[in-house]
């Protein structure tokens, strides 16, 4: 009797230690100011922090590691961490393997080309033929790209999200496609981008569905208690001001 009462403890016991194991939320940090890493080695951003505020609502513990891009889903896949929050845009082709949060922020994007060429351009196939666009690999924005002008323009895909900025920068591209938001803060603000501007008409999800439906949590299949706990603290953090404060704080007031 006594050793039956002290497995069950070690049982209870057991189960108190996998009750506490923070959630782990995964994120590409190359994409300032939604997640970056700093001088110091720390991953910041609006999205990281956003993170954190989503696990103080909902009353757990929880970390947030830094993963390439190309790993995140099949990292969620096999368990490697519980979601991924890192600017993930909802598509029908992501769809067929992870589950979403609602929609907590609408990308919009844009062409970046050279300021002295902006009035040359035109948002079509004949503008395009033999250009060089690069964008960031296995994104919304690169089907995009890819779906209009493939068969005109040559494409450079990149696994890190910087890498399309410094290809424009050296002369190695004439364009990239991306979010407007982090293009903006990580390039055109910055002094490698003062020779560049935005060029052409925005595109978002509205307009070509191809560009996905919003950015939302990524999730393994099925998992309906976490989706519904992701669900519940998105509207919390919005309702209690501090969604607006991290959109201040990132100077992402338009985002919406």
């Amino acid at each position: 009797m006594k050793l039956n009462t002290a497995m069950m403890l070690v049982a209870l016991a057991t189960a108190g230690q996998a009750a506490a194991k923070p959630l782990v939320i995964a994120t590409d940090a190359t994409y300032p100011p939604f997640e970056m890493v700093d001088s110091s080695g720390k991953l910041g951003g609006f999205e990281v922090e956003l993170a954190y505020a989503l696990c103080a609502a909902m009353k757990t513990e929880c970390e947030v590691i830094n993963q390439p891009w190309d790993a995140l889903l099949p990292g969620l896949q096999v368990r490697k961490y519980d979601a991924i929050m890192s600017s993930m845009n909802i598509t029908d082709e992501r769809r067929q393997k992870v589950d979403f949060s609602q929609v907590y922020y609408m990308m919009q994007n844009r062409f970046v080309g050279r300021s002295d060429k902006a009035a040359t351009f035109a948002d079509d196939q004949a503008h395009f033929k033999g250009k060089v666009i690069a964008v960031q690999e296995g994104t919304p924005q690169d089907n995009f790209i890819t779906a209009r002008y493939g068969e005109v323009a040559k494409i450079k895909r990149y696994v890190n999200a910087q890498s399309p900025m410094l290809d424009l920068q050296s002369g190695r591209a004439d364009y990239t496609f991306g979010n407007m938001v982090q293009l903006k803060v990580g390039f055109l603000d910055k002094e490698m981008g003062k020779q560049f501007a935005f060029v052409g008409p925005q595109f978002n999800g509205t307009q070509d569905k191809i560009l996905g439906e919003g950015v939302a949590v990524a999730l393994r299949k099925n998992d309906a208690r976490l989706k519904g706990q992701f669900d519940a603290a998105i509207d919390s953090v919005k309702a209690d001001g501090t969604f607006d404060q991290l959109l201040k704080k990132y100077q992402l007031e338009d985002l919406l």
